[in-house]
């Protein structure tokens, strides 16, 4: 690798960083803001509901997740605009199957409801959770139709637009949100929020970005990197779901939907730091480190730990300072409602402590090993489903809290 295109490198790590780092700050001001404002409208039990349609909602994504985003990336086909408009055509046709398979979900949650095959005091046994799920799957289908460039322009890190689309469509989801629950204070304002900003994502992905103009074909060529690719993806995005959603999922089986929502509150905090840093490691470090290693697979390796070492210092201050103070920080922002969030933040703030260990699995996939990944991912979700059950069964909620905490461990 020449000093020249290191360089060149180097300076669109520095500026894309800058811009994802100031995106997912502003992202999560404005989540941590729009939930103070929304906790004081809204019940706890609204919130314990819509994290189990979002799972619902991430769960169908990752199980027909194929790779385009991480396959655009790291391919030498990434930018030929034959690959990208039969990588848009994959994306269209996924959102519609979205689509679908939330809506047989739901109906089967309202049939076991009624049957009685659900607990009565169960998250699941909602007589709302239904129609909420088959509403929200509609952005599904949205989303499927955003610009393929959003992609390409990440491939490039070029990270400006993307970011700047991100916010604002977050930004107009959140101001209608607020502005129809001061009158309606129903969980459906939640919904309303999720598919105007779906919305507004897609019309911004189109006007925004110039690039590349796609249409719908199935190149067979492209079609067979995509799979051969994906396949493997496709497996550590359904373990991936297990693994980033598996503790709501297994929780709201034990957990009334208020409950539910108090641990959200809990999550949402926790999880704030976390994707920060997850969302520098795979938009800016994952791209970066797969252009380098297309050119010069020996530099990689340098990168990356220099990466990793800069990244767990940050994350193991930013753990002690929540284990710390997680009660505190809780009491200041929410009523006593939400109070018991305190103590859920300072057991799940030792997931943060785990997360420079996630660049791991970064760096095979930019070394097209998407099968290790997998098997990575595997060995979490093993742990965390066989023994949350059994901690909650002991130990209550705190011990099944300290399960997902540590779950990440795993993966050491």
């Amino acid at each position: 690798m020449t000093d020249t295109s290191s360089k060149g490198i180097k300076n669109r790590v520095i500026r894309s960083s800058v811009w994802v780092l100031a995106g997912q700050l502003g992202n999560q001001f404005i989540r941590l803001a729009s939930n103070l404002i929304m906790t004081r409208l809204l019940v706890p039990e609204m919130f314990g509901l819509m994290s189990i349609v979002f799972v619902f909602l991430a769960g169908v994504s990752m199980l027909s997740d194929v790779g385009l985003r991480a396959n655009i990336i790291q391919s030498k086909r990434g930018d030929s605009p034959l690959f990208l408009s039969t990588a848009w055509s994959v994306q269209v046709v996924r959102g519609f199957l979205i689509f679908i398979v939330l809506l047989i979900v739901a109906i089967s949650l309202s049939l076991m409801a009624s049957s009685g095959a659900i607990p009565p005091d169960s998250t699941y046994a909602s007589s709302e959770l239904p129609f909420l799920i088959a509403v929200t799957a509609s952005t599904a289908i949205i989303s499927g139709f955003n610009s393929i460039n959003l992609q390409l322009m990440n491939r490039n890190l070029q990270m400006g637009k993307v970011t700047l689309i991100e916010l604002i469509s977050q930004i107009i989801g959140i101001i209608l949100m607020i502005g129809i629950a001061i009158f309606w204070r129903e969980v459906w304002v939640l919904v309303i929020a999720a598919i105007a900003s779906a919305l507004v994502k897609l019309t911004l992905s189109h006007k925004l970005i110039s690039g590349v103009k796609t249409k719908f074909m199935f190149d067979r060529d492209s079609w067979h990197e995509i799979f051969n690719f994906g396949k493997w993806i496709f497996i550590g995005s359904i373990l991936g779901f297990l693994l980033g959603n598996g503790d709501r999922i297994l929780l709201a089986v034990y957990l009334t939907p208020e409950k539910l929502g108090v641990y959200s509150i809990a999550f949402l905090l926790a999880g704030a730091c976390r994707e920060l840093f997850k969302k520098l490691i795979m938009s800016v470090f994952y791209p970066a480190i797969s252009e380098v290693t297309r050119s010069d697979p020996e530099h990689a390796k340098r990168i990356y730990y220099k990466v990793r070492h800069r990244v767990d210092a940050i994350t193991l201050s930013v753990a002690g300072f929540l284990m710390a103070s997680g009660s505190t920080i809780v009491n200041l922002l929410y009523d006593d409602r939400y109070s018991e969030a305190g103590w859920m933040l300072e057991i799940l703030s030792l997931s943060l402590v785990f997360v420079g260990f996630s660049m791991a699995g970064m760096f095979l996939m930019a070394r097209g090993n998407s099968k290790s990944y997998s098997v990575m991912i595997f060995v979490s979700v093993l742990f965390l489903f066989t023994f949350l059950p059994l901690a909650y069964h002991h130990f209550g909620l705190y011990g099944a809290i300290l399960v997902i905490a540590l779950n990440q461990i795993v993966d050491i």
